[in-house]
Order: C-alpha cells, then structure tokens, then sequence
C-alpha cells in the first residue's frame, strides 16, 4: 500500500501526507488532540480506545508503505 493509499483509507488528506515524516506529524498532533481531551474530561475510555486503536492502524500502514 502507498502514502495516497493509506491518505483514502484513514480519510487524511493526500496534501497531509506526503511522506513517511508527514505521518509522524500527523501522529503527534493526534496524540496531543488526545492529551487535551483527556485533560479537559471530554472523551470517555471507549472513545478514547477506539481513536488510539485507529491511530495505531494509521501508523503501522505508515511503517509498512511503500512510499
């Protein structure tokens, strides 16, 4: 699977993700998107499970795409 791939299947934009380097971007302002909503009590442990299973998958795409 290629970056434009994985942009269609994880509904990121392909302009977001051009490189392997864009993904980590990606990943981190997820993480942080996280991180506040955790702290302002806004999201509850499904949710949160479920948007850190899918940014796994996000990820693990990443790492095994051929660019």
């Amino acid at each position: 699977m290629n970056l434009q791939d994985i942009a269609k299947k994880h509904r990121v934009s392909e302009n977001f993700l051009q490189s392997r380097e864009d993904a980590l971007s990606i990943g981190a302002a997820s993480i942080d998107d996280l991180v506040f909503q955790i702290k302002k009590g806004t999201i509850d442990s499904e949710q949160l499970i479920y948007k850190l299973t899918k940014l796994k998958n996000f990820m693990a795409d990443v790492r095994t795409s051929s660019v």
